[in-house]
């Protein structure tokens, strides 16, 4: 029994009541009990128990993780307040922390048995039995659900209570499920998704809930991620429309490849096309999905990409928009077509009616080659399109490369800040600014962007970390493992280790060759293998490297990959002729709109000029670059110019410009509690400072440390420590 003093009884027995629990027969105001599964609670008034109200910590056991969240939403809705949010604990278990109308404090929590010891050591006795009936849960449903309760709410209830529900439950249960996976809690939709199943349900709508749950379960861990693949499956043999299949196979095929198990994969859409053989516009889908499935594989991409050619050739009718732009896809990676070439099949696609089956992968397409060509503009157009137009699984591979596009858009320009704002919601990051929805996880690509961003930072042990996080699986073969490879590969390069960035990029080489892909539009590997055959020693094969990289990239024709080529190739050469090719990449590069390979040119630029006795030139050259390294918030450019700048009789800065070592003393305090939740009145009184000179401290610091928000404060100052005043 565990009793609490209420300064409001009537209110506090509303707030229990709420939350569904059963009172005690001849409870009334003055006296209530809540008989809790072998616990009794009492609440009396404050003055009958010596004022003692508060202070207790008090500890509700549930029956799995899960239920920890389900149990902390359910007491917020009923007017709790988190003190502290479910988090697993590293000796097993998992807890949350929620405090009632007048402040006490309760436990929610949740451990295996074993975790749990009495004083002695010993393990203690069985926990008392749950009750036999699951009446209450199923009455407390009934009860919120007509009072009005959140989805979320009255679904917890109904889980509990499990079997089946009144006839609103099916609805509730999903509700509350797309509302768990729109705030990041995809566990928790998975609960509820699978609590729906148990409702009975017609084919097409229980194939319709299968879908949806398996496209969840395949982003979680390993036993989840196989039950998906069966949800699918048998989704798939479900008799439902032929729009409904078509999603559930696709993301099943997609969920088998990223398994490894493309072969099997392509089986599946194969059997698919068979369906849909009178279905022309779902026929055309299937093929373009499948080849989407078949870049896990590099043999498997080739054969389907072979296939789509002859059954274009074949076919009486020209070819959907879906067909056309994907082998535009190909022809340009295999330099085939000419930037221009692509774009005016971008353009010309998506002027043209799209059927919904296939519009999320021409959409996708059509702006890889925008963005590629340096149509940036319209490549953030089509991408924006896809995303707010698409409405199937997460998993889906056009849904998945559009995300993809906007990343690598979002580097290309050197607008790294946006990038690792967006990874974390996309479940790439794991940390501030908040909790992530997993619709990038398993995207090897993303994970890429994000190495890259957190590299050119100056947050190379991050970057490190990631890396390292992924595992060796079945992405090997597709181009996001290539892709991946590359950005290690430049990881690397910037840690000071040439020969193992080497290693890396002629991997990535050699897997980009394997699918005929030698545009350096996609990973231009060679320009970066040959700074590392430069750092080696080995000056002739930088040059045959870079030479390589200039003749592909000037079939391509976009100043971007021709400068970057002239930038690599110049500085393999050296001496006046190598400083005449730079000289040409950085006018060109001047013109591509696009920071990242600027500052590289006048980085190289200035080195060369240094190198050649031009010593002022060569310090406005490395000027220009820092200037623009600062800007996009490139920490690794600036560090590398600044020495540059050192090295060619600059004077020293007298303080460095940007990350959390550029901090002064009063902007850090500042930044210190901002970051705990502090305003800036709070902040101006605290530190007995205008409100005016807060505001333009914080403005400074927030451009120093490449932040937009209060939130990523504590981030950003506990991933970048300051250097102590001296």
């Amino acid at each position: 029994m565990v009793t609490l003093g209420a300064r409001d009884v009537p209110g506090l027995r509303r707030f229990y009541r709420a939350l569904g629990w059963a009172e005690l027969p001849g409870s009334d105001d003055g006296r209530v009990g809540f008989l809790l599964a072998g616990v009794l609670l009492v609440l009396r008034p404050a003055a009958g128990t010596d004022g003692a109200t508060g202070g207790a910590m008090l500890t509700c056991t549930v029956t799995g993780p899960r239920q920890v969240d389900s149990a902390c939403v359910a007491a917020v809705a009923a007017g709790a307040t988190v003190l502290a949010e479910p988090a697993d604990h590293p000796e097993g278990g998992r807890s949350a922390c929620v405090a009632d109308p007048e402040g006490n404090r309760w436990e929610i929590a949740w451990a295996p048995l074993a975790r749990w010891r009495t004083e002695d050591g010993q393990a203690p006795p069985a926990a008392p039995a749950a009750p036999a009936s699951d009446e209450p849960h199923r009455a407390s449903a009934e009860l919120l659900h007509h009072h009005g309760a959140s989805d979320e709410v009255v679904a917890a209830h109904l889980v509990a209570a499990g079997g089946n529900g009144p006839g609103w439950a099916v609805e509730t249960l999903l509700c509350a499920a797309r509302t768990a996976r729109r705030e990041g809690r995809p566990e928790q939709a998975v609960d509820f998704l699978r609590r729906a199943l148990a409702e009975p349900l017609p084919p097409a709508r229980r194939g319709g809930v299968l879908t949806e749950l398996g496209s969840l379960e395949v982003t979680l861990g390993p036993a989840d991620r196989a039950l998906g693949v069966r949800h699918l499956a048998e989704s798939v043999r479900l008799e439902q429309s032929d729009v409904s299949v078509f999603k559930a196979a696709n993301a099943l095929g997609t969920a088998l490849a990223a398994r490894g198990q493309t072969s099997v994969a392509l089986e599946v859409m194969e059997e698919l096309a068979e369906r849909f053989t009178g279905h022309p516009e779902l026929a055309w889908a299937v093929q373009v999905a499948a080849a989407l499935i078949a870049s896990h594989d590099g043999h498997s991409w080739l054969e389907t990409v072979d296939r789509l050619r002859r059954l274009a050739a074949t076919t009486p009718a020209r070819p959907a928009p879906a067909v056309r732009v994907l082998l535009a896809e190909f022809d340009s990676t295999s330099g085939r077509l000419s930037a221009a070439e692509a774009a005016a099949v971008a353009r010309e696609v998506t002027v043209e009616p799209l059927d919904p089956f296939s519009r999320t992968y021409v959409l996708a397409s059509a702006a890889t080659l925008a963005q590629w060509a340096d149509e940036l503009a319209l490549a953030d157009r089509l991408v924006t399109e896809g995303l707010t137009g698409h409405r199937g699984p997460l998993v889906d591979p056009g849904y998945q490369s559009l995300l993809s596009v906007h990343a690598e858009s979002l580097v290309m320009r050197g607008r790294y800040r946006e990038l690792l704002e967006a990874c974390h919601g996309w479940g790439v990051l794991i940390g501030p600014p908040a909790r992530p929805a997993p619709s990038g996880v398993g995207n090897a690509h993303l994970v890429a962007q994000a190495v890259i961003a957190l590299t050119e930072t100056g947050r190379a042990a991050e970057a490190r970390r990631l890396a390292d996080s992924i595992a060796v699986d079945g992405s090997h073969g597709s181009w996001e493992w290539n892709e991946f490879l590359y950005a290690r590969g430049l990881l690397s390069l910037a840690e000071g280790d040439p020969a193992g960035a080497l290693d890396d990029l002629s991997e990535c080489g050699r897997g980009q060759s394997a699918r005929q892909v030698t545009s350096p539009v996609v990973t231009p590997w060679r320009s970066a293998a040959a700074d590392c055959q430069l750092l080696l020693g080995r000056p002739a094969a930088a040059v045959a490297l870079a030479t390589e990289e200039l003749a592909a990239a000037r079939r391509w024709g976009t100043p971007r990959c021709v400068g970057r080529a002239l930038r690599a190739l110049g500085t393999a050469t050296g001496g006046r002729a190598g400083l005449a090719t730079v000289e040409r990449a950085v006018a060109l590069l001047r013109t591509a709109g696009t920071d990242p390979e600027l500052i590289a040119a006048l980085a190289a630029h200035g080195r060369l000029l240094a190198a050649a006795g031009h010593r002022t030139a060569a310090r406005g050259a490395l000027r220009e670059a820092a200037r623009h390294a600062e800007r996009i918030g490139a920490g690794r450019w600036c560090a590398v110019v600044a020495a540059l700048l050192a090295a060619a009789g600059a004077r020293r800065a007298t303080a460095s410009q940007t990350g959390a070592h550029a901090l002064t003393g009063s902007e850090r305090r500042i930044c210190a509690l901002a970051a705990q939740g502090h305003s800036n009145p709070e902040i101006a009184a605290l530190l007995h400072l205008a409100l005016r000179t807060v505001e333009t401290h914080l403005t400074n610091s927030f451009r120093k440390l490449g932040v937009r928000r209060r939130t990523e404060l504590a981030g950003r100052l506990a991933a970048e420590p300051a250097v102590p005043d001296r």
